[in-house]
């Protein structure tokens, strides 16, 4: 059987979850209210678009679809080269958000005034990444979340079970193309959660 890269487990070697349940999603958005209004939509995006903390900190003001409520990132994880070597143009996804994600990131950094200007291709974060996962761990801390799950991949990894355990799950394909995935062959690892989630879809065909 082919080993599945450890970027894509859904759990440890050990069994342990790597992962955010629903509720432990719902705690860190609770807890990053505590946070400075920026620090704060850092831990926002994160979790409505499931991208990656470096695509977020990477992220402007013009990469925010204001008419389209949506986010476009580049995908940081695509190769840059082709299979002969040669370089390949940078590639960037279409991320559908709340419209209250957008609304608040206009309020705290006026994406609205700024695009189209000099201001509007500056990166909206200016931490490092180190800085941005001593936020992620210590909103994670303030919201009670142990484990090694505790971290962006599990927030990230977490985005990718809510969409498929949701009411109206995504389909794969659509999931694949929102987390910057080569192939659906990847997305396909959130089909195999078990816990919770999965009980409420047995719920659900039961009838409870």
């Amino acid at each position: 059987m082919r080993e599945i890269a450890p970027e894509m487990r859904l759990y440890s070697p050990d069994g342990d979850r790597l992962y955010l349940t629903a509720a432990e999603r719902k705690a860190f958005i609770a807890a990053a209210g505590a946070e400075s209004p920026e620090d704060r939509l850092f831990c926002y995006v994160l979790h409505d678009t499931g991208c990656r903390p470096s695509e977020a900190l990477a992220l402007t003001a013009d990469r925010v679809r204001v008419e389209t409520a949506s986010i476009t990132f580049r995908s940081l994880k695509k190769r840059s080269t082709d299979k002969q070597g040669r370089a390949k143009q940078p590639q960037y996804r279409n991320v559908p958000v709340p419209e209250r994600l957008i609304d608040q990131l206009d309020l705290v950094f006026d994406v609205r005034r700024v695009q189209g200007t000099a201001a509007g291709s500056a990166r909206l974060w200016s931490m490092s990444r180190p800085t941005a996962y001593r936020l992620i761990k210590r909103v994670m801390d303030r919201a009670g979340i142990e484990g090694k799950q505790a971290t962006g991949k599990g927030l990230r990894h977490g985005y990718g079970v809510a969409m498929v355990t949701a009411a109206r799950p995504l389909p794969i394909h659509v999931l694949a193309k929102a987390m910057g995935h080569s192939s659906t062959k990847t997305t396909e690892i959130y089909l195999q959660v078990i816990g919770q989630e999965e009980r409420e879809l047995f719920a659900g065909a039961w009838g409870e």
